[in-house]
């Protein structure tokens, strides 16, 4: 099957650099990006095929979104609800280690040198930067954003369209709020609130 990538973006150019380690047999095609200046041009030596919603001219195609924003993500997973062909593949790089009793929904994204512990559960549409550490026996759940080595203890909880950002520590049996961001380097000691940016 062919993949496009929504996202002609640093991540997005990660991916195809990398792909090798994501294991999948889809043939990437293409990116399509909001920037319509970008239609024509590569992006690691792939073409941009348009804007996102070009995606609803394909009759089957998996798509991966390298979208870090969340909002920009719901709002283009509803555009794309009525397209039944298409597919969300997870990407879970080689460099990563799962425990095979993790549970995930669909288009996550786990880069290099990331490690999820046992009995995890991962909603839908998350991104894992390189080397973040999730704990035992915590939830993730849909549309989060974790950059590189963030840090997440045990039995936690993220609700939601949550960003995290590089370096952040979340101690263990922590809950935070949906539509939160943890800044850089922030050490979480106590639930988060909804709504809330904690900062170091």
């Amino acid at each position: 099957m062919d993949l496009i990538i929504v996202g002609a973006n640093k991540i997005g150019e990660y991916i195809v650099k990398n792909y090798s380690q994501f294991g999948l047999r889809h043939r990437i095609v293409g990116f399509v990006d909001e920037n319509a200046d970008l239609k024509g041009k590569k992006v690691a030596g792939i073409p941009v095929l348009g804007i996102p919603e070009d995606i609803l001219l394909q009759s089957k195609v998996a798509v991966v979104l390298a979208i870090p924003s969340a909002y920009e993500k719901m709002a283009l997973v509803r555009k794309l609800a009525g397209n039944s062909n298409l597919e969300f593949p997870n990407l879970f790089s080689s460099g990563s280690w799962i425990s095979r009793d993790c549970i995930f929904g669909k288009g996550n994204i786990i880069l290099e040198g990331s490690l999820i512990n046992f009995g995890t559960l991962v909603g839908s549409f998350n991104f894992f930067g390189t080397k973040c550490s999730i704990g035992h026996e915590s939830v993730i759940g849909d549309y989060n954003c974790l950059e590189e080595e963030v840090n997440f203890g045990g039995f936690s909880i993220l609700e939601g369209q949550i960003t995290v950002k590089k370096g952040a520590w979340i101690g263990q049996g922590i809950r935070v709020g949906k539509d939160s961001v943890i800044e850089k380097f922030a050490e979480i000691k106590e639930d988060v609130v909804p709504n809330s940016s904690v900062k170091k």
